[in-house]
């Protein structure tokens, strides 16, 4: 009966260390960081996803990315600054408003910031994010090249209203 629990609990130790599995802590699949190559944060209750800037040929920083307010109070973004410099968004505020993402670029995009950039792709950039109500946001984010996927990024085009 000893020799038989010994031999379970080397197979255990054995399957154990060829999955790589760990324990607690220490578990490889707990130590990943970042799988985009944007960065994440949290205010409060407002989660910001997968920032980058995209570098495009006219040398214009283009925010890319994704901000949820998961808090029953809605917030508001009242300022974007890229690399120092105060971003031209295609609104004066964004309204954050429960589960209703303010998404950067992309096909599916609400929202548009850029500026001139005169960094080089592979670099990083301060962004800060200021909000009506919670603490200000400052991320490091990667400058990536309009390659591959981000070739022809759509910006957002805001309807414009014409008053009669």
């Amino acid at each position: 009966m000893i020799k038989r629990i010994q031999q379970l609990l080397v197979l255990t130790l054995i399957a154990a260390t060829l999955t790589g599995c760990g324990s607690g802590r220490t578990a490889e699949t707990r130590m990943i960081k970042q799988v985009t190559d944007g960065v994440e944060a949290q205010s409060n209750e407002i989660r910001l996803r997968n920032i980058l800037i995209v570098k495009n040929e006219n040398s214009e920083g283009i925010l890319v990315g994704t901000l949820v307010n998961w808090s029953d109070t809605s917030d508001a973004i009242t300022g974007i600054t890229i690399g120092g410099m105060a971003a031209t968004q295609s609104a004066p505020r964004y309204e954050l408003l429960k589960n209703k993402p303010i998404i950067f670029a992309g096909e599916s995009a609400n929202a548009d910031a850029f500026t001139p950039l005169t960094q080089i792709a592979g670099e990083r950039v301060p962004i800060i994010f200021t909000f009506e109500k919670a603490s200000p946001v400052t991320l490091d984010a990667l400058i990536v090249e309009n390659l591959e996927w981000y070739r022809d990024l759509p910006r957002y085009q805001p309807t414009v209203v014409v008053a009669p």
